[in-house]
């Protein structure tokens, strides 16, 4: 299983994920909102509005997606292959719905990219490196002072 506990619970702490695909004038990053952990090795991602991801992966199916919880600072990337699902193709209308419901009124899911994941590598910012005495509850206290919140009681 690629997709462990850990994980999921980064991906699901997380806003945003990135998408990495390549086109023929190089790498492309775009941020995409609406993602889920499906299965035991994908990530399933709304296409909302990403013309230049879908003529990415049309060209090189090979992607990165990567998230980070800000507050903890640490996160995860995924490489793999991603396939474009539109209605009537097998395993759209399953992957469309758990997105949708995601989306709610807001947007029209009308593609799914789905990213069968082969390999992970975790993200964590250089302070968990090169300072012996920070911890993940220093983290989130930090970045909660510099975005001026506090956790919900």
């Amino acid at each position: 299983m690629l997709l462990t506990d850990d994980i999921r619970d980064y991906a699901g702490r997380s806003v945003l994920c990135w998408l990495a695909s390549v086109s023929e004038d190089g790498p492309s990053v775009s941020p995409k909102e609406i993602f889920a952990c499906y299965g035991e090795d994908r990530i399933i991602i709304a296409n909302i509005a990403s013309p230049q991801s879908v003529k990415n992966i049309r060209h090189d199916p090979r992607v990165c997606v990567s998230f980070v919880d800000v507050f903890s600072q640490k996160g995860w990337q995924l490489y793999g292959r991603a396939v474009l699902l539109k209605n009537g193709d097998d395993g759209f209308a399953g992957r469309q719905a758990i997105l949708q419901g995601m989306a709610g009124d807001a947007f029209k899911v009308g593609m799914v990219i789905d990213v069968a994941i082969d390999r992970a590598r975790e993200i964590i910012a250089p302070s968990y490196r090169f300072r012996a005495d920070v911890n993940e509850a220093d983290m989130r206290a930090g970045a909660m002072a510099t975005y001026g919140v506090r956790p919900v009681d």
